[in-house]
């Protein structure tokens, strides 16, 4: 009986052995640089990513690639075999072959002429795709004040790799009678073209914005003129 116990537990341990070796080198073979007709991704160690020349940081989970900014994180499943990466995207397929630095860095840069700086998820017809260059928290901030009162205006959207957005709003205002506050949430699914934003809330409604990327005059920080409105990214980005 002992004998048998000892060695159900030898099996247990190989077991175990066997499945962290896996997992561990999945962790290394995946490393590297990574190229689809929608994106750049380069796997570096020690848990940091890019992806069209946007930093990230990458962890994995069973079958389950964690791609994370800040706080935000996109969970996405992924299969690898020998020099190919296939990542599910909602169900989609996405198929990555491995190449070198040099090889990377043509793909970026005929990403960055064919979409206006990012490649991406294609999104409703019509609608442009997901440039993940546009990934991110992006906030605008306002405030206004004149004699016997004021207004001050927060609004943040956060664009995930997924495809989905979520938007936060808040306002208040004051006046020699007194003041109010107001809040807003919306949640959809959001794409760009190069020169156009469109959210297509989870409501049912779809509007279409302005775009253009700039930098800021002062800080140099990138941000997104969506219909006039200046809103600067929440997180470190490089410009563009």
């Amino acid at each position: 009986m002992t004998r048998t116990i000892n060695l159900f537990a030898l099996v247990l341990i190989v077991t175990a052995s066997a499945f962290a070796q896996g997992r561990q080198d999945t962790k290394t073979a995946i490393i590297g640089y990574w190229i689809s007709n929608e994106a750049v991704v380069e796997i570096r160690p020690k848990g940091q990513i890019t992806i069209n020349g946007e930093r990230y940081e990458w962890a994995i989970l069973g079958k389950t690639l964690i791609v994370s900014q800040g706080e935000d994180a996109a969970d996405f499943l992924f299969e690898l075999k020998g020099d190919t990466l296939t990542v599910w995207v909602e169900g989609r397929k996405v198929t990555y072959s491995r190449t070198d630095k040099e090889g990377a860095d043509e793909a970026l840069a005929l990403l960055a002429r064919r979409g206006g700086g990012g490649g991406g998820n294609r999104g409703d017809s019509g609608g442009g795709g997901n440039p993940q260059d546009l990934v991110g928290k992006w906030c605008y901030s306002a405030n206004v004040q004149a004699q016997g009162g004021g207004r001050q205006s927060d609004i943040c959207f956060t664009l995930h790799p997924d495809g989905t957005y979520e938007y936060y709003g808040e306002a208040s205002s004051s006046n020699i009678y007194g003041g109010s506050n107001s809040q807003s949430r919306d949640a959809g699914r959001w794409s760009a073209t190069a020169t156009t934003l469109t959210a297509r809330s989870n409501s049912g409604q779809t509007k279409t914005y302005t775009l253009e990327r700039r930098n800021h005059p002062r800080t140099g920080d990138p941000m997104l003129m969506v219909d006039g409105d200046a809103f600067v990214t929440y997180y470190q980005k490089r410009p563009w």
